[in-house]
């Protein structure tokens, strides 16, 4: 059974990556270099990493290549990090 739980705000989102297990991730829409993309954000004990995907237009959903990954995130760093990557409407979702 596939469990997903939307989210809509950078605080919502930010609280959610810091009470996520290390079983759950996050998967963000987002703008990384002028690009449309989806960030996933996974979480090893006090750690994060987002790992940062393009998306090829006209395509919805398909992810496309690696564009970034930043491991060894502490949570003080999330949303900094997120406010860059999603500048407008949060859209994300928790997994």
């Amino acid at each position: 059974m596939l469990y997903e739980r939307k989210l809509d705000s950078l605080p919502a989102l930010v609280e959610e990556a810091k009470n996520m297990d290390e079983d759950a991730g996050l998967r963000v829409s987002g703008r990384y270099d002028g690009r449309s993309c989806f960030v996933f954000l996974t979480r090893f004990g006090t750690t994060y990493t987002a790992m940062v995907y393009g998306r090829p237009p006209g395509r919805g959903k398909t992810v496309g290549r690696r564009l970034a990954v930043m491991e060894h995130l502490e949570a003080s760093e999330l949303q900094p990090l997120l406010r860059k990557l999603v500048p407008g409407k949060v859209l994300a979702f928790s997994y």
